[in-house]
This record gives C-alpha cells, sequence and structure tokens, in this order.
C-alpha cells in the first residue's frame, strides 16, 4: 500500500453535515490556519464559518466581554456567521457595544457562571416562563450553545452558537469538540495581542533604546532582551538570568534603593506603574542610565505572579537633568557657584560651626573701577575680566574653599576651618596674584586690582545677615581707603 498524503483545508470535506467526524475536522483545518495562517481576525471569521457549517446551526457568533462591574456588564457584538441573512445580526444598533444591567436573578447567574468559565446550554421550549425565554423567543432561537472564551484565566468573551430551525440538545462530545474551538480562539487573541505588543515594542525601539523584561516570582528568574545589555549591538536571544545575577548587573549603590522601592511598589497599590531610575551595567563593563518601568500580573487570590515591563536608555535625559542642576547652582558667564547656592552653603557652614564647634571666614571681593573697564572697552571686555579673576582664585584656592560670584563684579569666598589670620594671608595672596597677573583682550593688556573684606565667625555670629553685613562693611573700608587692600572691622587695613 503506497503512502497517502494531504493537508488540513481538505480533510472531512465529505463528512456529513452535523457529524462529530465533520465538526473535529473543521477545527483541525482551523486550528492550522489560526497558528499559521490568517490568524486574527480573518481566521476567526473562517474558524465561525467553518463550525456554523459543520454543526448545521442558523448562527455562531462571539460577544467580547468588554467590562464587568456588580450591576452592569459591556459587551460589544464582534463576530457572526450566519447560514442566511435572515439569520444575520451583526451591525444591529442592539448589539454594538451594549450595556445591560445585571439586576434579575437568571441573568446574574448567568454572567457568574461565565465568569468562572462554564458552558451553557439551552431548550428554549423547555424554559420555565419569565425574562430568558422570552428573549429567546423574540430572537427566535430555538437552542443556543454558549461557551466562554478564558484568556489568561478572565473572561474575554463568549463563543455562541444560535439554531432557529431545531431544538436542539447537545451532546457532551460535541461540548467538547467546540470547547477546543473556543480555546483556539483565545489562543488567536494572545498572538495578536503579542503582535500588538511587538508592534508597539518595534515603534518603541524607533523613538527610544529599550528592552523589554520580566521577573518570575514563582521561579525567581528574570529575563530581558539584549538590546540595553550590550554596548555594541549583537542578535543575541532572550537572557535569562536569576535573581541574584540580575542584581550584581546593577551599579551597587542602586540596587537596595531598587529592593525598597519594588518592595514598596508590592506593599502599595500595585494598580499604578512602577517607575525607577537605575544604573546598569553592559556585558562591557560600561554604565548605562536606564528606567526601569513594569507593573504586577496577580493570581485570583490577588498575590502577585509576574513583574514585567520595560527598559529605558535615559543617558540623554540624565545628561539634561544633570545640566539644569547645574545651571541651577552655577553662574553661567565664570563656572563658579551662584549666589542661590552660596546663600544655602553659608547656612550650613553657620549649623556645622554651631554644633561642632568649628569656625570659618568669609571674604567679599569686588573688582577695583569694573565699570570703567565696561565702558571703555565694551561687555566683552568685562566678561573676559570677571572670567580671568575667577581663573586666578581658583588657581590659589585649596580644595575645599568655595568661590561664589553673588553679582556684578561682586565675589564671596567661603574659607572652612579658617581663622582670621590664615584668612588674612590667604586673601594678601589673592590681592597679590590679581595685581601682578594682567590680561589681554583684543590688542589692549589690562590691569586689575581687587579689594577685599573679611568676617570670621570667632565671635560666634549665627546668622547669615550677620555674616555679610560685617564682610560687606569691611569691604567697604577697604574700598575707602584707598582699593587694592582687605580690611575687618576690628581696623586691619592691609594691602
Amino acid at each position: 500500500m503506497g503512502i497517502n498524503t494531504g493537508n488540513f483545508k481538505n480533510l472531512g470535506n465529505s463528512y456529513e453535515e452535523g457529524s462529530n467526524a465533520a465538526l473535529l475536522s473543521a477545527i483541525a483545518r482551523s486550528a492550522e490556519e489560526l497558528t499559521s495562517g490568517k490568524g486574527w481576525p480573518d481566521g476567526v471569521n473562517d474558524l465561525l464559518a467553518a463550525l456554523g457549517r459543520a454543526t448545521g446551526v442558523s448562527r455562531v457568533w462571539i460577544f467580547q466581554t468588554i467590562a464587568v462591574t456588580d450591576t452592569h456588564i459591556t459587551q460589544n457584538y464582534t463576530f457572526e456567521w450566519a447560514a442566511a441573512p435572515r439569520y444575520k445580526q451583526l451591525g444591529m444598533p442592539m448589539f454594538s457595544m451594549f450595556t445591560n444591567k445585571i439586576e434579575r436573578p437568571e441573568y446574574r447567574e448567568t454572567i457568574q457562571s461565565r465568569l468562572r468559565g462554564e458552558w451553557q446550554k439551552i431548550v428554549t421550549n423547555q424554559l420555565q416562563p419569565g425574562w430568558l425565554r422570552d428573549s429567546q423567543e423574540i430572537q427566535k432561537i430555538k437552542s443556543m450553545l454558549t461557551i466562554p472564551v478564558m484568556v489568561e484565566n478572565q473572561w474575554w468573551g463568549t463563543l455562541g452558537f444560535d439554531d432557529c430551525e431545531r431544538a436542539y440538545d447537545w451532546s457532551d462530545v460535541e461540548i467538547a469538540l467546540l470547547k477546543t474551538a473556543g480555546y483556539l480562539i483565545s489562543n488567536a487573541v494572545l498572538r495578536d495581542r503579542l503582535s500588538a505588543k511587538r508592534r508597539q515594542f518595534s515603534i518603541l525601539k524607533q523613538l527610544t533604546d529599550s528592552s523589554v523584561w520580566e521577573f518570575d516570582f514563582k521561579t525567581g528568574q528574570i529575563w530581558c532582551s539584549p538590546e540595553l545589555l550590550h554596548s555594541v549591538p549583537v542578535p543575541t536571544e532572550n537572557i535569562r538570568f536569576s535573581l541574584h545575577q540580575a542584581l550584581h548587573m546593577i551599579h551597587p549603590e542602586d540596587r537596595r534603593p531598587l529592593l525598597f522601592s519594588v518592595r514598596k511598589y508590592l506593599e502599595g497599590n500595585r494598580q499604578k506603574v512602577f517607575r525607577f531610575d537605575m544604573r546598569l551595567f553592559t556585558d562591557c563593563g560600561d554604565l548605562r542610565w536606564v528606567e526601569l518601568i513594569g507593573n504586577t500580573r496577580s493570581n485570583e487570590d490577588g498575590k502577585p505572579e509576574q513583574l514585567a515591563g520595560i527598559l529605558i536608555d535615559i543617558r540623554k535625559r540624565k545628561r539634561e537633568e544633570e545640566r539644569l542642576r547645574e545651571e541651577a547652582v552655577t553662574d553661567p558667564l565664570t563656572g563658579v557657584t551662584n549666589r542661590r547656592l552660596f546663600e544655602h552653603r553659608l547656612q550650613e557652614f553657620i549649623d556645622y560651626s554651631i554644633n561642632e564647634g568649628t569656625i570659618f571666614t568669609l571674604l567679599f571681593f569686588d573688582i577695583d573701577h569694573f565699570k570703567k573697564l565696561n565702558d571703555s572697552y565694551g561687555h566683552q571686555a568685562g566678561d573676559q575680566g570677571l572670567r580671568h579673576i575667577v581663573g586666578i582664585c581658583e588657581s590659589q584656592l585649596r580644595r575645599n574653599d568655595l568661590l561664589a560670584r553673588i553679582g556684578g563684579d561682586e565675589f564671596a569666598l567661603l574659607l572652612p576651618a579658617t581663622n582670621q589670620d590664615t584668612a588674612v594671608t590667604i586673601g594678601k595672596r589673592l590681592i597679590r596674584a590679581v595685581e601682578s597677573t594682567p590680561f589681554k583682550f583684543e590688542a589692549n593688556t589690562h590691569h586689575m586690582t581687587i579689594s577685599i573684606g573679611l568676617a570670621c565667625n570667632e565671635d560666634r555670629l549665627t546668622t547669615p545677615a550677620q555674616l555679610i553685613e560685617i564682610a560687606d562693611a569691611a569691604l567697604y573700608e577697604a574700598k575707602q581707603n584707598g582699593r587694592n587692600r582687605l580690611a575687618t572691622l576690628t581696623g586691619c587695613i592691609i594691602r
């Protein structure tokens, strides 16, 4: 005997309509289409047609469940096959995204049954008088079978079979076979969701570098697509890690905050999206900033089963955030601390001095005759002069000294752990350095000098205003006594 071969498209076409063999072959043909051919939605339409012809019913339909509350249910009539035009219901206003009240006990039980994944069959003339029988008779339905379509353990919709010609009692075998058809629809829904997610992720990857990830609470395993894990793009399949391995890919300073944030998220409202910025090591050991975004999927008991989402490369955003932070506390012309941060740091110096019993000194200084430089040679020359003064100061100061521009040509210098005598020495050194270091702008050489006022908290000055007032008054003394010198309110005027 030779080998017979064939394909599922023609299998069972000769079987008698309404037979289990015809139904089984119709399901087999549709399974091939749904898994490797047309898919969603064309494959579903073909499945309904095949099931309708195989069972001999008047109409095969799918209601999608949109929302269910304690009082209402919203559904949409999404698919239909009708044996003849007179059986067609798809497109009727009453079945287009319709909402019904769940107030009748028998209707409520029907909804609860479908939520549990239970099939239901009805022979209309065997029903007790009431709402359900009236509804069936109005639609001229003599018998009906409904099979819930469950997707990820949730009632996604209902596969229904209406017979307007026969009071047909479905057998257990037929119900089992048609339940298999429900699984095919469920699989088609999942495949469509996955396809949609892939399209969305493809669009997302065109907009920003990103990876998808998932953590399984049962196994403790994490899988992640490779895009952000490699410094150089390589064709690599999704990667699986243990939680221990994954944590070692995160910067040590970010591990504990991440675990703490996840714990707080799981203890709180998991309906919200989880977000966390962290630094991630690539396979080459490079660090990149990523944003971890995800949410949970829970079981029927409300316990989380999966935490999944995407990783987005945020290096550009972090660079911009750093730039904005620097601009908020940095003088844009000279690059030193601005007045806002200076006032904040001065208060910190005072608080530390009070708590620890230490001392510090504040110097106020400005450029002598700076307005003349601006008026004679323009603001560009003045700007160059300000940067020149800052360069000299930074070359003379210690690592922990804080230089700030507080406006125009006025500067402040905070000297931590520095008494008045040492501060005077530092101030004199700055005066000599500025006086002996001219700068050139265009074809001109410019000589500048500075005047300094000094205030020390050795007298336990406790407010910024007190220190600033004394330093400013001392600066005024230096100006009044000839400029290019340092002054204190104790009568010390030094060149």
